[in-house]
């Protein structure tokens, strides 16, 4: 009884690790305007992301910086 208590509490540890790591996609709104950018994380939460760095063109405009808001509910499976 105690190895198959002990095998149940190692499996659940195992998926829960392997959860915690898995990629994520974020979908992230721009402050102050209607874009929606879509950000995979390896690590952490999408709550965590509050800005993103990215070069819209390497020459005129490098390391433009945005304020985000993330979340990585999928909203194309919501059914009402």
């Amino acid at each position: 009884m105690k190895k198959l208590v002990l095998l149940c509490v190692l499996t659940s540890f195992v998926a829960l690790c392997a959860s915690c790591s898995k990629e994520r996609e974020c979908r992230c709104a721009v402050d102050g305007e209607s874009t929606i950018r879509i950000i995979r994380i390896n690590s952490g939460t999408c709550e965590d992301l509050y800005s993103v760095l990215y070069d819209q063109d390497p020459v005129l405009y490098p390391d433009q910086m945005d304020s985000i808001l993330c979340t990585d509910f999928d909203f194309a499976n919501y059914e009402n």
